[in-house]
């Protein structure tokens, strides 16, 4: 239903930090507040609870916290082969190079 796009590089000298970050928008009322603004669902457990206090209609939306009647509508898509990772990767590449 939803990614988790928080990376830190291979190698990175500032993991510490990025994990810090990370762990910050982990945190229910700050999630509650980034989902605020960007009407997106949230996997943070306790946001939902968190939401009442910043915009209560919000803590009702389906589309930030959707309930079970919603969910049982929702179409999770299959997860790509890997085969099917690296053909569509490489096919990408060339969308974005130009080739």
């Amino acid at each position: 239903m939803w990614n988790d796009t928080f990376v830190v590089p291979m190698g990175s000298t500032r993991k510490a930090n990025a994990e810090a970050l990370m762990n910050y928008y982990y945190e229910p009322e700050v999630a509650a507040e980034v989902a605020a603004w960007v009407n997106y669902i949230t996997p943070v457990v306790g946001a939902r609870e968190a939401m009442e206090s910043i915009d209560p209609e919000l803590a009702d939306n389906q589309l930030i916290f959707p309930d079970e009647k919603t969910l049982e509508r929702a179409h999770v898509f299959r997860t790509l082969t890997a085969e099917e990772e690296k053909t569509l990767g490489t096919e990408f590449q060339k969308v974005l190079l130009g080739i």
